[in-house]
């Protein structure tokens, strides 16, 4: 019995834009494992996509790693965007009002290219 729950970030580049795949769980243990690898991609001035098709859960951990990489993306002159969201994880977003500060698309491909709807 494996009581350690894991998280996997799959980068791929799309022209300027970069797109992280999340596959797992975001919780107080994985959370800074996703931070250590996405985080310096925010960094760069770029649109960072969080590809959340594969994600199947986020604490309050995970929705404040998610504000701090808006942050960190703004501030370098660049633009996070979430796509793809299960039910679950756009609940939680939803509820504490994130929505409202992330911009969030139905697939990867509308958050490519800087095209927001």
């Amino acid at each position: 019995m494996s009581e350690a729950v894991s998280v996997e970030v799959d980068v791929r580049h799309h022209g300027a834009d970069a797109v992280a795949a999340i596959v797992g769980e975001l919780n107080f243990g994985t959370t800074p494992r996703m931070l250590q690898v996405v985080e310096p991609l925010a960094a760069q001035g770029r649109t960072l996509v969080l590809d959340l098709s594969q994600l199947d859960f986020c604490d309050s951990s995970a929705l404040s790693a998610l504000v701090r990489l808006h942050k960190v993306a703004h501030a370098a002159g660049g633009a996070l965007h979430l796509a793809a969201l299960r039910p679950q994880v756009k609940s939680a977003i939803m509820l504490t009002s994130l929505d409202q500060l992330l911009t969030i698309h139905p697939q990867v491909s509308d958050a490519l290219g800087g095209s927001a709807r």
